[in-house]
């Protein structure tokens, strides 16, 4: 027999989403009563997701609590053997009422439900969620990579605000200004980096050459190690070789023992979602058929390119549940990316904000794309807030935004906010919500150190980090399209979803550049997909062409933009 639990919790939150944007019938308040008087194993979830909107809704409260007495209030007398539970939280069992009462227009009855529910309340949680904007802090730091095996009259420093002496690393960037240092990657590779250069420890198998020259051997011939530079990658199972970068970003390989597979970089993206397949249940990733689950308020309609996109309409389970592509812990899975990303959508906005945050509605934050693995998040989303504890990197304040967040190695969690001001060439919010399809592309360059956003072809805000900063992303949490589902929920529910229509979704684990930019948008234009609507042609090229074996004593250099052999 069908389970019909995850139904029933989603006609929960879907009530609770109309309580708490005022929209409630009494019909509906009357389902809801008897949905959580029959289930009470959904209401510590239905309460959480209340208190979100009550933290969104910070100013209001403020101004509550500030008032004598509330226009109605409900007044509830446990039974005594109770009274200890209900005395410890005792302000929280008051302040529910008395809050809800003003945010969810008068629907106070429901709590009724929840005076007697020992040991519901706890301090820690409330206090998390009373924050205006949702973060889940909870991933733990990425584990360490490599160590200084040996050096000789060296000198390097760790990349980023903080710069550090040390010979334990995590996933960042090292610049070694003098001398030479052997690295030993735990995954077993030892690299010896000579000066000047700058490299980075992407994963315990896996390095960055950004300049400068290294050499590497090991003794585990069987697990491969990667070395990624700007046109090519490096798979190496034992192999000694020596590897420079020059200044026109050029790879030069000289094979020094055994044999060496090389690669262009991937031009394709990592992921595809055209919504084209033929029904909700068939829809899937159009590079490597990864499944998508849809939640039941994603509908499928007419495409913007092609004949299907995915409408949705800002409740709780508009959502589109992507996977974690296999990570668990923070730099693993397929959405673990380090030198460069770009996530690319065609979106027709409806986003429900005002335009200032004063007079925006208490829930208003639509995600184009999401994956909350803590302070290691990636997120491309519309916003309006006050940004109070939120790093903008430049800042520009408050208002409504375009959302680009991603973690940088050695500076932490940023976000790009683009304002919608029409200045400086930035779109204006109306312009975003004229009903017209836009495509909007967010990039960020370890090569280059540019985060940049481009509408309709254009860019129109930049800003320019240090060369080799690299991304530190991945883990357990969930990839979204069109809202925020946290990493130990196993539910389509989500907590900011997206109000509009979204299509032709690619996730990219490189930087586009702004021609090949221009370019996805005149094909959009001229009724194409990015790929001209030759996908599959590019997939079978891409894979025919897949390594160049090097053996002892070859040499060769490659180029930066093509990864193809300089003759």
């Amino acid at each position: 027999m069908t389970d019909p639990a995850p139904d029933i919790r989603e006609q929960i939150l879907e009530l609770a989403d109309a309580q708490c944007s005022g929209t409630i019938t009494a019909e509906e308040m009357e389902t809801l009563e008897g949905l959580l008087s029959a289930h009470p194993e959904y209401r510590r979830e239905y309460l959480s997701y209340v208190f979100v909107h009550i933290g969104l809704a910070g100013t209001a409260q403020a101004r509550l609590l500030q008032s004598p007495e509330p226009e109605e209030t409900t007044v509830v007398v446990p039974p005594a053997e109770e009274a200890t539970n209900v005395v410890e939280r005792g302000y929280l069992v008051m302040l529910i009422p008395i809050v809800c009462s003003a945010i969810c227009l008068g629907a106070v009855g429901i709590f009724l439900l929840m005076g007697d529910f020992p040991g519901l309340w706890e301090p820690e949680m409330v206090l998390q969620e009373r924050s205006r904007y949702y973060f889940d802090d909870s991933a733990s730091p990425p584990e360490e990579v490599a160590s200084v095996n040996q050096f000789a009259r060296a000198r390097w420093e760790l990349l980023g605000n903080n710069p550090l002496v040390t010979d334990r690393f995590q996933p960042g960037t090292v610049k070694v200004t003098s001398g030479e240092v052997e690295f030993a990657f735990s995954g077993g590779a030892d690299v010896n980096v000579a000066s000047p250069s700058l490299f980075g420890f992407e994963r315990k198998d896996q390095g960055t050459l950004f300049s400068g020259s290294v050499s590497t051997h090991r003794s585990d011939r069987k697990a491969p190690f990667r070395l990624e530079t700007p046109g090519i990658e490096l798979i190496d199972r034992g192999t000694e070789y020596e590897v420079s970068v020059n200044e026109a970003s050029e790879t030069f390989v000289h094979v020094l023992d055994g044999q060496l597979e090389v690669k262009p970089r991937g031009r394709l993206p990592r992921f595809f979602w055209n919504f084209d397949q033929g029904t909700d249940n068939e829809l899937t990733d159009a590079i490597g058929e990864s499944p998508v689950q849809a939640g039941q308020n994603a509908l499928r309609v007419r495409g913007l390119i092609g004949p299907g996109a995915v409408e949705f309409n800002n409740r709780p389970a508009a959502s589109l549940r992507l996977g974690n592509g296999g990570g668990q812990e923070v730099g693993t899975g397929d959405y673990a990316v380090s030198t460069g990303i770009t996530i690319e959508a065609l979106v027709v906005s409806k986003w429900q904000t005002a335009e200032t945050p004063q007079a925006r509605p208490p829930f208003d934050y639509d995600e184009i794309f999401r994956k909350e693995d803590g302070s290691y998040r990636i997120l491309l989303s519309f916003q309006n807030d006050d940004k109070a504890g939120i790093t903008q990197i430049p800042k520009v304040g408050d208002g409504p935004c375009l959302s680009f967040g991603l973690y940088l190695s050695g500076l932490g969690y940023s976000e790009l906010d683009m304002p919608l001001d029409g200045k400086e060439g930035r779109p204006t919010l109306t312009e975003i919500r004229d009903g017209e399809p836009h495509h909007i592309v967010a990039t960020y360059n370890g090569w280059t150190g540019e985060k940049a956003i481009y509408i309709d072809g254009i860019k129109r805000m930049s800003h320019r980090f240090p060369v080799g900063t690299m991304i530190i992303s991945g883990g357990a949490a969930p990839a979204v399209i069109g809202n925020l589902i946290s990493a130990n929920s196993e539910t389509l529910v989500g907590h900011e979803p997206f109000s509009g229509v979204i299509d032709e979704v690619a996730f990219y684990d490189y930087a586009l550049d702004p021609g090949t930019i221009a370019t996805h948008f005149n094909l959009f234009q001229a009724g194409k997909d990015y790929f001209d609507c030759q996908l599959p042609e590019f997939l079978r090229q891409e894979k025919q062409g897949e390594y160049l074996l090097l053996n002892k004593g070859q040499k060769m250099k490659f180029s930066a933009e093509t990864g193809k052999p300089v003759l």
